[in-house]
This record gives C-alpha cells, sequence and structure tokens, in this order.
C-alpha cells in the first residue's frame, strides 16, 4: 500500500526533482517522466514553472485552461513553442481558430446567400418596371399611331372633298369660274355666268370676239 501511494506522489510530481524545464522535457521526451493529468496547482508552485520565462508559463497556463487539465505532452509543445497555444486557439476560453474560421466562413456565405437574394430581388423589380415602361411606351405609341392614321385619314378625305370643288377638275381656259374639264360643248345660254376672263384655248368659244372676256352681256 505504501509502495503504491509513493508510486501515485512519483507521477504526479514528476518535476520535483527539478530545477530547469529543460531537463525535464528532455526526461519526457525519453519516457522516463510520463503525466497526462498533472496536478496544477502543486506544478505552478514548482521551481521548474517559476524558473521559466513569461511566454512558456503563459503558454502552460492557457493549456490548462483550454483542456481542463494539464499533460506532460503539454509542457514539451509549450517548451518547443511558446505561441502553440495561442496560434491553436483565438482566446483563454478554448475557441479554436478553425472553430472560428468554420463559423465566419458560414457567415460569410450567409451574407453572400442574404445579398444574392437582394440581387435577385433588385433585379426581379428592375425587370418588372422595365416591363411596365416598356407595355405603357407601347401603349402610347400604339395611341400615337391610331391618332396619326386617323388624322391622315381624316387629312385624306378632307382633300378628296375638296378635290371635287378644285380648281383641278376645271377648264384652266375659264380661271375666273370652274367650267368641268369632261364637260360636253356649252354656249353662253347654258351656264350662269357673264363677263369672265377667257384664255386660249376657248373650247366652248364663249369669247366670240377674241377680246379675253367671255359670254359679253
Amino acid at each position: 500500500m505504501v509502495t503504491t501511494n509513493f508510486y501515485a506522489y512519483a507521477v504526479q510530481a514528476i518535476w520535483r526533482d527539478y530545477e530547469d524545464m529543460k531537463e525535464l522535457v528532455k526526461d519526457i521526451r525519453n519516457g522516463n517522466k510520463d503525466d497526462d493529468n498533472m496536478d496544477w496547482d502543486k506544478f505552478r508552485d514548482s521551481s521548474v514553472y517559476k524558473n521559466e520565462n513569461e511566454d512558456i508559463r503563459d503558454c502552460i497556463d492557457l493549456a490548462n485552461k483550454v483542456g481542463g487539465k494539464l499533460g506532460d505532452f503539454e509542457i514539451v509543445r509549450c517548451f518547443d513553442n511558446a505561441n502553440y497555444y495561442k496560434e491553436k486557439y483565438t482566446d483563454e476560453k478554448g475557441n479554436k481558430n478553425e472553430q472560428n474560421a468554420s463559423k465566419q466562413q458560414e457567415v460569410n456565405q450567409s451574407q453572400s446567400q442574404q445579398q444574392q437574394e437582394v440581387n435577385q430581388s433588385q433585379s426581379q423589380q428592375q425587370q418588372e418596371v422595365n416591363q411596365s415602361q416598356s407595355e405603357q411606351e407601347a401603349s402610347k405609341q400604339q395611341e400615337v399611331n391610331q391618332s396619326q392614321s386617323q388624322n391622315e385619314g381624316d387629312v385624306s378625305q378632307t382633300r378628296n372633298s375638296s378635290d371635287v370643288n378644285s380648281p383641278e377638275g376645271c377648264d384652266s381656259s375659264y380661271p375666273d369660274i370652274c367650267i368641268s374639264i369632261t364637260s360636253a360643248k356649252l354656249s353662253c345660254f347654258d351656264i350662269p355666268y357673264k363677263n369672265f376672263k377667257v384664255l386660249l384655248p376657248d373650247r366652248h368659244e364663249f369669247d366670240s370676239d377674241g377680246d379675253g372676256i367671255g359670254c359679253e352681256g
């Protein structure tokens, strides 16, 4: 029973025979010392811990906090690289860089997805606006075309109506009156006009004396 207790104490106090952590680390690597659950309070009060530089002590403190216990392998890691656990963990609560990176990646993906949804929504809204504007413009253009077509029809109708009484249908030999160019030969007794201007050729012979005045009297 005494032997067992002595062995347990020896295991828990693997540092007790050392003043220098370098020698302790050397023996741990060689397999001469082994303790995966070191007594933190006792180790912190040891000469091995107190004689080491502040960076290594801080590394060991962090290793104990994030792991919930202190093992000999953590002593070796801090001795080899005082920033080992600072690089591995972002704070003393044990949040791993990998976890934070994963979370950040999730945040970035979420933001990217949200931005993509916003862009899609804006694009759809812009499409709807463009479509609405196009429809409005097409409707306006159609109204303009209809109005122009109607106006052209009205103008054409007016022209057709005026052509009936226009000089184009009258004989140019009689500029003061309108004698149809298609009418049969007439005499002064057939028309209600007197003393009107007559130009050659006088097809109806209204100017019998050739003085340029037709149907005198």
